[in-house]
């Protein structure tokens, strides 16, 4: 493996990552990022080792394509010389990582995780614009197909974000095909879709946390409980005092479920104008209003596009919370702004409306994204198998 050295302010730096992997990545003093562009599953693993010792905050840049994924992805902070500095993920770049062009499919293959993230310390992660897809926990491993997040660090101090972030038909041995968290600190889930996912019980989400959830502007719909019994879809746990807020989510349209949403009746839960179409009765928090239970009326958006985007007619256009709990999302899940109209919509797709005069906007047109085109090179395949 060749690494090569990085000529930055009159000093030499080791770059601890393989040629190939990195396209400018200029590091330079330890207070300045460290920017990866990954093109395969290699570049990615050998940007993520990398980031995890290099003592500078990080961004490791996914150019778009299918990544058919055999080993599955590790970030760890539990092995010797961490440094537990802030740590970015985001996928749909062109070949320079200069712009992002269109999506990001990390793709278990059903054999592997694609994401696997464990904290011992105050680290900041974030995901962003990735698609984790047809994910399988491995024997032993019982828990989250698609992501599986353990926060260690008992002070608190770690932060998971998530934002715009696709967990589709990921699959578990017992317990969660999406995404599952366990631990202590804080979760932030923004402009994320959830769907398809399969498991014995809580198939799009677990959430098992000591400390504050920000689930807002979501969509899960379409998971399935497998068996015979129904199951929580989505399952929150706030362990002692801590406090979860749902805003502007939707919750409906799943399969063999108990309840779409199942609270745990342990910390404090708020509920602000999420469509739900079922939860479990536990008392809620006093911000809690404004929620509904109704058919969202999903648009299509094409041959091979997994979005959720609403139609026209959807009652929850303009029916979300403007302010909810932890602050709106600057845009949806891709990329229109919040809000179009006169307030913003439920769910993780704002709707991007024609003119009166019956033509679309040029300023934000919408654009479903279909799953990406395959490209060539080392661990990229069909996302169906091949």
């Amino acid at each position: 493996m060749r690494y090569r050295i990085v000529q930055t302010r009159g000093r030499r730096r080791t770059l601890l990552a393989p040629l190939v992997t990195l396209l400018g990545a200029t590091v330079a003093a330890p207070s300045m990022a460290a920017v990866f562009c990954v093109d395969s599953e290699a570049s990615a693993q050998a940007a993520l080792d990398a980031a995890r010792v290099n003592g500078q905050a990080d961004s490791i840049k996914f150019v778009s394509g299918v990544y058919a994924l055999t080993s599955g992805l590790d970030y760890a902070t539990n092995q010797a010389g961490s440094d537990h500095k802030a740590l970015v993920l985001s996928g749909g770049f062109n070949a320079g990582c200069t712009a992002r062009t269109g999506a990001t499919f990390l793709d278990g293959q059903e054999q592997v995780q694609p994401l696997r993230l464990s904290f011992t310390g105050a680290d900041a992660v974030t995901l962003d614009h990735l698609t984790l897809f047809r994910g399988m926990t491995e024997a032993g491993s019982y828990y989250g197909g698609n992501l599986q997040v353990y926060m260690y660090d008992q002070a608190g101090g770690a932060k998971l974000t998530i934002d715009a972030v696709r967990f589709l038909y990921g699959n578990a041995e017992v317990n969660t095909g999406g995404l599952y968290v366990t631990g202590w600190g804080t979760v932030v889930v923004t402009n994320s879709l959830f769907a398809g996912n399969a498991a014995g019980q809580s198939p799009a989400a677990s959430i098992n946390l000591n400390g504050p959830l920000h689930f807002t502007s979501n969509t899960v719909t379409g998971n399935i409980v497998e068996g015979a019994e129904a199951r929580p879809i989505f399952y929150a746990n706030a362990l002692g005092a801590s406090h979860f807020w749902f805003s502007d989510n939707i919750f409906w349209g799943n399969d063999n479920a108990q309840y779409d949403l199942s609270l745990y009746d342990e910390g404090t839960y708020d509920l602000v104008s999420n469509d739900i179409g079922s939860y479990s009765a536990v008392p809620l928090g006093a911000a809690s209003g404004g929620n509904v239970s109704v058919d969202p009326q999903f648009d299509g958006c094409g041959f091979l596009c997994f979005d959720k985007p609403l139609k026209r007619t959807s009652p929850l256009v303009d029916a979300g919370n403007d302010a909810p709990p932890g602050g709106l999302p600057a845009t949806d899940a891709l990329g229109v702004p919040r809000v179009v109209g006169p307030h913003v919509d439920i769910g993780a797709y704002e709707l991007d409306r024609l003119f009166a005069d019956g033509f679309q906007s040029t300023a934000f047109p919408f654009q479903p994204r279909p799953l990406p085109p395959l490209v060539t090179g080392a661990n990229r395949s069909s996302p169906f198998g091949g």
